[in-house]
């Protein structure tokens, strides 16, 4: 049997065992397993299963994963949120479009402070979307900000998915995580003029609210809100942004340091206890071995994959293409976007670094400017429909609030926002410095 023909049949049978709702996580470790054992013999599949298993525990980066899972459920729980959003619904609140405004702003502080992207759907979908029906805004506006925005923790760090790339593709976290920051504020700043144009030229879309709620508080009583708020959250980012990127602490360290910080800031607000400590280990438990079960079956697959010459068929394939390198490269984000459409955010993370990596190498392409472009890639597939993770989201998350919203509607409003990113990274091309200047000047 050939190389393509082996890889051909692997590639079937995955994709049929995929659409047919198996997890994805035992459909990939599975499926190397009955393969390696098939094609190799059982001996070598064990063998496989045992240094895969072993590299993935001994790996020292992986450790910071837990540790940023526990610091977001610690601040999603410390009530920070929901300070910021009191304080920005009382300030932004008194402008056509200042609910989703303070709904950007808002995401794009708890991305930066926890990298959880769960967390900042739910809480935004408890605490704006009520607010913005109340005020009749368009609820495509108001449901299409709040899955955009919520989003922005797949490339903002501390990115829970750049830790991993990093550990995947071999390149440091610490320059991720400074080339992850122009184009989350691109991308935020994308938003923001989407929505400041679309009030500007439907008015109706996005109501103020009320001059006399806005008026209960004085202009002194509103800057203490926004400092008591704001100040916590931006020193949890100096924290554990800041720490890494002037070179204070490794990323792991970072993590550790910014659980502390998280702790702090529910201490403060005097939310913390044993029973929010103890639900709050729990979920990270739980988030962290989906987390690494998904890495281990695709770190199996990729081995069986490669140990069938797939990696030298691709690297093949694209040196006897006689066509613009930017062709390949558009070819590969498409491929990326069309993955996130079917499979979860890991799964997409995973299977493509070892295959696309290689191409983009040989191309000469920056790994650095690229690993930003995959992660905007993945962002994008939390918005692309027919597994658009963040509609399904803000739908289960409003149900609880009384709130039913189609699921075709909220297809619907991703439209406009997946169009706005994949102009961020027509700018990312146009100027890739967005994502090196940064990492460049610091290392």
């Amino acid at each position: 049997m050939t190389p393509v023909e082996a890889l051909s049949i692997v590639g079937i049978i995955f994709l049929v065992v995929l659409l047919l709702g198996h997890p994805l996580a035992f459909t990939l470790g599975g499926l190397s397993v009955l393969f390696a054992a098939t094609l190799w013999g059982n001996v070598a599949a064990l063998n496989l299963f045992m240094r895969t298993t072993t590299s993935i525990c001994t790996n020292i980066v992986y450790v910071a994963v837990p540790l940023f899972i526990f610091m977001g459920t610690i601040l999603e729980r410390s009530g920070a949120a929901e300070d910021l959003f009191e304080s920005m619904y009382i300030v932004l609140g008194r402008i056509r479009g200042g609910l989703a405004i303070a709904t950007v702003v808002i995401c794009t502080l708890l991305a930066a402070a926890s990298g959880i992207i769960g967390a900042s759907l739910t809480l935004m979908t408890l605490l704006a979307l009520p607010s913005m029906i109340k005020y009749n805004y368009d609820r495509d506006l108001a449901t299409g900000t709040i899955m955009a925005s919520g989003c922005l923790g797949t490339i903002i760090p501390p990115s829970i998915i750049l830790v991993i790339y990093g550990a995947q593709a071999q390149i440091s976290i610490g320059k991720l995580f400074a080339g992850g920051i122009g184009p989350g504020l691109l991308l935020s700043g994308l938003y923001l003029a989407y929505i400041i144009i679309r009030v500007w030229v439907k008015p109706d879309s996005a109501p103020a609210i009320d001059p006399e709620e806005a008026a209960k508080f004085s202009t002194n009583q509103k800057i203490i809100m926004v400092l008591k708020s704001v100040l916590p959250t931006l020193g949890l980012i100096f924290l554990v942004l800041g720490s890494i990127i002037l070179g204070w602490a490794t990323p792991t360290e970072a993590a550790a340091l910014g659980c502390t910080g998280a702790i702090l800031i529910a201490i403060f607000n005097k939310r913390l206890s044993w029973a929010m400590i103890k639900e709050c280990c729990y979920l990270t438990m739980r988030t962290n071995a989906m987390i690494m079960w998904i890495i281990l079956g695709a770190s199996m697959f990729t081995a069986v994959f490669l140990g069938l010459g797939g990696g030298d068929l691709i690297s093949q394939m694209v040196n006897n293409l006689e066509i613009s390198r930017w062709l390949v490269m558009i070819f590969i984000l498409f491929l990326l976007l069309v993955m996130g459409m079917f499979i979860d955010c890991y799964g997409v993370l995973l299977i493509g670094i070892p295959v696309f990596t290689p191409i983009v190498d040989q191309l000469g392409f920056d790994p650095l400017w690229f690993a930003i472009m995959f992660a905007v890639m993945i962002q994008a597939s939390y918005l692309s429909p027919p597994f658009a993770y963040a509609a399904f989201y803000v739908k289960g998350v409003a149900k609880e609030s009384n709130i039913d919203i189609p699921i075709g509607q909220l297809y619907f409003a991703t439209g406009t926002f997946l169009l706005l990113q994949m102009l961020a990274l027509l700018i990312m091309c146009f100027f890739p410095g967005i994502i090196t200047w940064l990492p460049a000047k610091i290392y």
